[in-house]
């Protein structure tokens, strides 16, 4: 990946970090910048569960609806829908686009 500076950040990273240690330097920064940011978006997330789970203890209206769509069915399964849906063939297919995926995720041999 090229990574492109604005030339005055550029001179400032020159000036603070020795030059075999820029690579690390920005590594390392990403990292955490990028870690913060998923920190901060699951706290989000688990700010707006205890806000739900705070309503449903206060309403048990909500917390029965909650239930109501979890128990829900909203479509038939495709068996049902698609006539010509063959299942052991869409199976097998799954199968080996997995097979093929995950042979293309490990490293290579050298």
């Amino acid at each position: 990946m090229l990574l492109r500076l604005p030339e005055d950040l550029a001179a400032k990273l020159a000036r603070a970090v020795a030059p075999r240690q820029r690579n690390r330097f920005l590594v390392d920064l990403l990292a955490k910048g990028l870690a913060e940011q998923e920190e901060a978006r699951n706290q989000v997330l688990i700010d707006a569960a205890n806000r739900m789970n705070e309503l449903e203890a206060k309403h048990p209206e909500l917390l029965q609806e909650a239930r109501e769509w979890e128990a829900a069915e909203l479509t038939d399964s495709v068996d049902v829908w698609d006539a010509d849906f063959d299942r052991e063939m869409f199976e097998r297919d799954l199968a080996e686009a997995q097979k093929t995926r995950n042979q293309s995720a490990l490293p290579a041999k050298r």
